[in-house]
């Protein structure tokens, strides 16, 4: 039997214990972490691309989403015209700012509803069903007040998602039902990857090819469609074959580039270098470069805009 003194002893060491758990678990990460939501780069699908520039890090969605982040300047200053200054202004202001998900300080986003009061970072928000407009003044919601489509289970024909043919959840809110075809419904996530592989100037209903409804139904539910086109790179030595510059990992200085058929012909004194200036024009002047500019002198009500 132990005593009192032993008994105490064991008290302080599980006490001890529980508290280095809680530090181990409070450890901030050895890599960058956004400044607007104070996380990892993650998924670019979900957050963007992980900016870093001037000693800013950010994601690309938390720096148009944050709720009181303005863009005053050109799209070549700062951050996509989001200047340091500013960024750091509005990282100080979240960092007063508690997240309703996980219940930490430096939420930047809230919701947009009238008399709402709740912030969340936008990993935590997208984890339990907040969603995010791209338009107009990039508007966010918690899964209370964001907007939702009405799907009925008995005019969905198809059970399965015509994009990636696997079932679908008919109760869930990662669904998503095509305005044109009232019978089709999409995973968001796939969805979302389409837009993303399409752009704005291919963005089309995957069924009938509306290009009208569609998008305006998709940008409203939250999807972000980029506006660009991809800049096709043609083999510099036959001119048959062509590769967009990601794909081929091509730097945005590379002046030269051979399909595989062609660079296992050439040899070391034959080939030209990348930086090479006697090479062929592009077959696309536009780059894949996103551009974006936030609207605040929208109208409260105003729906999104599809023009090319």
């Amino acid at each position: 039997m132990k005593t009192i003194k032993e008994k105490k002893k064991g008290c302080q060491k599980l006490r001890k214990s529980a508290r280095t758990r809680k530090v181990s678990q409070m450890k901030p990460s050895s890599g960058p972490v956004c400044w607007l939501c104070l996380q990892e780069p993650g998924d670019p699908e979900k957050l963007g691309e992980f900016l870093q520039k001037d000693n800013l890090n950010v994601h690309y969605f938390c720096l148009i989403l944050s709720s009181k982040l303005p863009q005053r300047g050109q799209s070549n200053r700062g951050l996509h015209g989001f200047l340091p200054e500013d960024i750091r202004k509005e990282a100080s202001r979240a960092s007063k700012k508690t997240c309703f998900v996980c219940k930490k300080k430096g939420a930047a986003i809230n919701c947009q509803k009238d008399h709402c009061l709740r912030n969340f970072h936008l990993p935590c928000g997208r984890e339990r069903g907040c969603l995010s407009q791209f338009f107009g003044e990039y508007k966010s919601f918690c899964e209370k007040h964001r907007p939702t489509q009405d799907i009925q289970q008995g005019n969905v024909r198809e059970e399965s998602c015509l994009l990636c043919c696997e079932d679908l959840s008919q109760a869930s809110i990662e669904n998503i039902q095509s305005p044109c075809c009232s019978q089709a419904v999409y995973h968001r996530k796939c969805i979302q990857k389409y837009a993303h592989t399409s752009a704005k100037h291919f963005f089309k209903c995957p069924q009938c090819n509306n290009r009208e409804e569609f998008p305006q139904e998709m940008l409203r539910m939250g999807i972000h469609i980029p506006d660009r086109r991809w800049c096709l790179v043609l083999c510099a030595t036959c001119g048959s074959h062509g590769t967009h510059r990601d794909c081929s990992f091509l730097r945005s200085s590379s002046k030269k580039w051979e399909c595989e058929e062609c660079s296992s012909f050439s040899s070391g004194t034959d080939y030209i270098p990348e930086n090479s200036s006697d090479i062929p024009s592009y077959s696309s002047t536009l780059h894949p470069q996103e551009h974006f500019c936030r609207d605040t002198n929208l109208e409260e009500d105003s729906g999104p805009s599809w023009t090319d």
